[in-house]
């Protein structure tokens, strides 16, 4: 800070304003000083009016500095009253600058105020690079979520505290609006049933700042046509405002496929359950089938064995011999060699023999349902099933007999 005379002349510094160099500087004139590109008052006043602040460039071109001129009231040139060499006020040789005293600064005419604008400006750059890297990275991250927003497979919406739809993405189009009437602008609640409105606006009314809901609810397309879907909510505080973001994902393949599935597990418990009555009705065979055998073991073979060791005629061992293979070939043939209506317990035997597809197609059968039916249920063709037909009749003992399958499975109860 700089004082000076009607004429420009200093007569004194401020505390700070010149540094070391104010007792040079003192008595000089202030455009000289500063370095100003002027030679005169008039340049200076004209060149730089006074109230005004003004950039000006270091003369060695290191920076710039702000300069100011405060005309203060009318006062006398002090050249008309003392010498200039007296003018260094607040000077000493001890001390160094002070403030001018009161009487001088009384006979000042100008303030000169110079500003080095170089730390400023060095804070400017600082800023200006600061705040490009923070508009950069907030374009970058507008673009990214722009990008996300647009690109996800789900549906989502961005809602206000308002609840109404202000962005939603291409996905959100053409779940909830096909026909492209406008999702933006809507109450977000008339886009799901009425049983599900309440809850959403409570949850709206209630998540917090940073919160996250998940629920399943069930939509609404602009024709009536209702779909379930799995919403998340998140909200959003930023300054003065609440953002909630939702996401709707559609659950209507997975519910389909839920439904096949609990259809398919009750069919398959269906055949589990015919299954093991199956086996529990074939363990129950084989037990009458052995016991059976143990009958005709100590019935006839035991006895002519137990002959056959004491008899002395060779004729008649012999003849024992083929008995007792008569007997037992019999006994494999049809279940038992004393009892001629048999023929249930050896296909009781043979039922061991079948395969679980075959024992799959006469529970069916048995059920009342034909080939070309039994194709369709077990997903297979309808050769394939005559096939399977076919082989079973034979393991069964049927074939030749004037017995359909169907009947021969209704008399029995190895299906159950």
């Amino acid at each position: 800070m700089l004082f000076a005379d009607s004429d420009g002349w200093i007569v004194g510094v401020g505390r700070g304003g010149a540094g070391g160099s104010s007792r040079e500087r003192a008595g000089g004139m202030f455009w000289e000083v500063l370095g100003l590109p002027v030679r005169s008052l008039e340049q200076v006043l004209d060149r730089f009016p006074p109230g005004r602040v003004h950039e000006v460039h270091t003369p060695r071109g290191e920076g710039t500095f702000a300069l100011r001129i405060i005309a203060l009231p009318d006062c006398p040139s002090l050249s008309e009253s003392q010498p200039r060499s007296g003018m260094l006020a607040g000077t000493s040789a001890t001390s160094g600058p002070t403030a001018l005293p009161a009487t001088e600064a009384a006979r000042a005419a100008y303030v000169i105020i110079a500003t080095d604008n170089r730390p400023i400006v060095q804070l400017r750059e600082v800023y200006t690079e600061r705040i490009g890297e923070n508009i950069q990275a907030l374009e970058n991250s507008i673009h990214l979520f722009g990008a996300m927003f647009d690109g996800v497979q789900d549906a989502m919406l961005l809602l206000a505290q308002d609840r109404v739809v202000h962005a939603a993405n291409p996905q959100a189009g053409k779940l909830l609006d096909p026909r492209d009437k406008g999702l933006v602008g809507r109450l977000v609640t008339t886009l799901f049933q009425v049983e599900d409105r309440d809850a959403i606006v409570e949850k709206l009314a209630r998540l917090k700042d940073g919160g996250r809901w998940t629920s399943r609810r069930t939509c609404l397309r602009p024709d009536g046509e209702a779909f379930p879907v799995e919403l998340v909510l998140w909200r959003i505080d930023l300054q003065g405002f609440t953002l909630y973001h939702m996401v709707l994902r559609d659950l209507t393949a997975q519910t389909l496929l839920e439904k096949g599935l609990r259809r398919k597990r009750a069919e398959v418990e269906g055949m589990s359950l015919a299954l093991r009555n199956v086996v529990r009705s074939t363990e129950k065979e084989k037990e009458q089938v052995r016991e059976a055998m143990l009958r005709e073991v100590r019935a006839a073979i035991l006895p002519a064995l137990e002959r056959m060791a004491g008899e002395e005629s060779l004729e008649l061992r012999i003849g024992l011999k083929a008995m007792i293979e008569e007997r037992i070939t019999a006994f494999s043939d049809t279940g038992s060699a004393t009892d001629p209506n048999t023929q249930a317990d050896a296909s009781a035997n043979l039922l061991l023999q079948l395969t679980p597809r075959e024992i799959e197609v006469c529970r069916l059968i048995r059920m009342g349902a034909g080939t070309q039916q039994v194709a369709e249920l077990l997903n297979t063709s309808f050769d394939t099933i005559q096939t399977h037909r076919k082989n079973i009749r034979r393991k069964l003992g049927l074939r030749g007999r004037r017995i359909s399958l169907s009947s021969f499975l209704q008399q029995h109860n190895f299906f159950e």
